[in-house]
């Protein structure tokens, strides 16, 4: 998809370049993602990545769960 085009999910919007934030949560842990680019749909929001941009993410928020899995396991450490 590109910019300008008709979003699919509502059919009427039209798609502009955004940077958005992704949060994601996993075992009370929540990490954010600042600054991927996506085309956002300006009457319903529906979020397009490019090919590819979604298994980068997924990596990206992996690493951010290990390391605040390691930064909270020392915080635990350090009050015990």
């Amino acid at each position: 998809m590109k910019e300008g085009y008709i979003c699919k999910a509502c059919r009427s919007g039209r798609l502009h370049k955004r940077e958005i934030i992704q949060k994601f949560e996993r075992e009370g842990l929540e990490v954010s993602i600042d600054g991927i680019p996506a085309l956002v749909c300006e009457k319903c929001n529906q979020i397009y990545f490019s090919p590819g941009i979604g298994d980068k993410i997924s990596v990206a928020a992996n690493y951010l769960f290990m390391l605040s899995e390691i930064k909270h396991a020392g915080e635990y450490r350090a009050a015990v």
